[in-house]
């Protein structure tokens, strides 16, 4: 039986040191481990050392270092198996579809979400506002009323002029005398009364064809309507008829006369304002989504 089966396998390790020089504080620098790990191996106290495995990868690498067949020593170890283990060839598992990951669907859902909250958020905020302006065809093909522009206070004192010119009256002619007979001294001649001119006929309104004093007195109020958005917008006077509808660009201004009380409509009202007979009218009461209604009495 050779010397290295009859000594223990710290025995050899530390002998194998020995001869080769190398002090227990060398192999522990080699080693990368401490004294009294390498005392622990070389006095075969392996248990001190932590899991069989542990001391096994210790003497394995200490019996390398110093040139010694490791395989022999192992199989010396307390623990070592018998025979090798059969190693059996598992298969891989099958690689997952990448639709099937939880955070794949995690992510659409998200994704989902983030698209569709917005879309049904404006959506709802603008039904009110696209119901109204959809009723227009285009806002190129909107045609303004005409509104009638009240006439000029009348002047009762003034003539009125007709429908055809009156010639004027022909001027007062002093009495005719005889140019032979001169007049006598003691009766000298009065003048002339001037003659009254005559006012010309005061024509009626079905005559002129044009509303006079009662259009004007029939305006009472003057609606002031300001945008800073395109706004479509709906206005009647007392009597239903319509005095504005049309879609408003942003920056203009348009100033309504009428009868109220007024029915109003007005599309985008966050982005108008309006003063009634120079009076400001809060239209933020009145919205709803994004469109105004309500009637302005006097």
């Amino acid at each position: 039986m050779s010397e290295i089966e009859q000594s223990s396998i710290g025995q050899v390790l530390r002998d194998a040191r020995e001869a080769q020089g190398m002090t227990m504080e060398d192999a522990a620098a080699r080693l990368r481990l401490m004294q009294r790990q390498i005392a622990a191996i070389e006095a075969d106290e392996f248990e001190s050392l932590g899991q069989p495995v542990f001391a096994r990868g210790f003497v394995r690498n200490y019996s390398r270092m110093l040139g010694l067949d490791s395989e022999a020593l192992l199989a010396r170890m307390e623990g070592a198996p018998a025979e090798p283990a059969a190693v059996s060839y598992v298969a891989p598992p099958l690689p997952r579809s990448w639709l099937s990951s939880p955070w794949l669907i995690l992510l659409l859902l998200g994704v989902l979400f983030v698209v569709t909250v917005p879309i049904a958020l404006y959506w709802w905020l603008n039904e009110g506002e696209d119901e109204l302006v959809s009723r227009v065809p285009s806002a190129v093909q909107v045609d303004p009323v005409p509104l009638a522009v009240p006439a000029e206070p009348v002047d009762a004192a003034a003539p009125v002029a007709a429908s055809e010119p009156v010639p004027p009256a022909a001027p007062a002619t002093p009495a005719a005398t005889e140019p032979a007979t001169p007049p006598a001294p003691a009766a000298p001649v009065a003048p002339a009364a001037p003659v009254p001119a005559v006012p010309a006929p005061v024509t009626g309104p079905a005559e002129a064809g044009a509303p006079a004093a009662p259009l004007r007195s029939a305006v009472r109020g003057v609606l002031h309507l300001e945008f800073g958005g395109d706004a479509w917008v709906e206005i009647r006077d007392a009597s239903g008829r319509m005095l504005h509808r049309q879609l408003n660009p942003a920056g203009s201004s348009v100033n309504i006369p009428g009868q109220p009380p007024f029915d109003l409509v007005i599309g985008n009202a966050a982005q108008a304002r309006m003063t009634y007979n120079g009076r400001p009218i809060d239209l933020k009461p009145f919205i709803g989504v994004t469109v105004a209604r309500f009637t302005l009495e006097e």
